[in-house]
């Protein structure tokens, strides 16, 4: 760990913004064994959404957490298997009244990956023809204010309680009529931390030269790994903001702790509580107003610990009602799929000592 801090870059070595998740989360993990020992599981977390598959943990798809939302709330979308025709992909097109340009993304993917703008359908089919996995077609949101919501819903009474607001500034520079978009990029922190990656499919974008005073946004996409800055915006909350989210939660069952990332019209509309929803994310989300560079690392474990305080008591709640937390087993078997980590030797570990010799599984830790 220490090696590995001694290898971040200047300046992110002096800030936590870009630091390995295991230090940013390093005062969590005290906390959550605690609460693992009381509740004898090690995931009891994984009920606290559980609408979600595995509490939207890892590996959910985004496609059945949008059914969970009211209609009209999110994007037109559409769901596309590998393999589909292109013929096919067309005529459903045409029946949704989806229109370029259009967001295409992984239907199970994290932290931005996979996720491209097409805006016409010699790029939708050159990206369709290569993936793998089902992809979610959606109609883009072009407001340029983008928010990320972290809420908390009491299993009790189903209010819910807006955490925090992260502010998000899309990565994008400031033309001076004579540098490229490439040369102005490299001139900013987290600018060159991108050009590996946009060098790879933006080449054109990187050797255009903006004219004098002209903004150009690099990455539309709203992802800290992204070159996305994010900041602390839980000053823009207001009431009719928290009557929104409260609305959008209210018929949604099974959702108690995570982020919504929306994007709204203007600064005005959103404190209003009018925006659209881009994804819900589950329990492994993240507070990103964390990640804001005025904050220091001890201001960002204090924020992390302030919101993971509700995961325990959501938990208990959800259990009381007959909510298991998953199997360790599963988890780990998921890791096995999902991310291809070579754990199955711990995996029938977990398995044996969960199992008594008569074959049935007992309700001990892993449950």
């Amino acid at each position: 760990m220490v090696l590995a801090f001694m290898r971040l870059r200047w300046p992110a070595r002096w800030n936590h913004e870009y630091l390995p998740w295991y230090i940013i989360y390093l005062p969590v993990v005290p906390g959550l064994l605690y609460h693992a020992i009381r509740q004898r599981s090690l995931v009891f977390f994984t009920n606290a959404d559980p609408a979600i598959d595995m509490g939207g943990f890892f590996g959910e798809r985004k496609s059945a957490i949008y059914a969970l939302l009211p209609r009209g709330s999110y994007p037109t979308s559409l769901l596309v298997d590998p393999g589909t025709a292109e013929h096919d992909v067309r005529a459903r097109i045409a029946t949704t009244d989806l229109s370029f340009p259009l967001i295409l993304k992984p239907d199970v993917g994290e932290r931005g990956e996979g996720v491209v703008r097409v805006d016409d359908e010699q790029r939708l089919f050159d990206v369709l023809a290569i993936a793998r996995r089902p992809m979610l077609l959606q109609q883009l949101v072009a407001w340029p204010y983008e928010y990320g919501l972290m809420f908390a819903k009491d299993p009790r009474t189903d209010r819910t309680m807006l955490l925090s607001i992260t502010g998000k500034r899309m990565l994008s520079v400031v033309g001076d009529g004579q540098r490229s978009v490439e040369q102005l990029l490299a001139r900013i922190y987290r600018g060159r931390l991108q050009l590996e990656r946009l060098r790879t499919y933006r080449h054109d974008l990187l050797a255009r030269v903006p004219t004098v005073d002209e903004e150009v946004v690099v990455e539309p996409i709203g992802n800290h790994c992204r070159g996305t800055l994010f900041f602390d915006a839980c000053a823009l909350s207001t009431p009719s903001l928290e009557r929104a989210m409260d609305e959008l939660l209210a018929n949604a069952e099974g959702l108690y702790y995570g982020r919504v990332d929306i994007r709204a019209e203007s600064e005005e509309a959103f404190r209003a509580g009018r925006f659209t929803v881009l994804e819900l994310n589950g329990v492994s989300s993240e507070p990103g107003h964390i990640y804001d560079p005025s904050y220091s690392l001890l201001r960002c474990w204090s924020e992390l610990l302030r919101h993971v305080k509700y995961l325990p008591p959501i938990s208990a709640a959800l259990r009381a009602k007959g909510h298991e937390p998953v199997r360790l087993a599963d988890l780990l078997r998921r890791c096995e799929t999902h991310f291809g980590y070579r754990i199955k030797f711990l995996r029938q570990l977990v398995e044996r000592l969960s199992s008594p010799s008569t074959g049935q599984r007992s309700p001990v830790p892993g449950r």
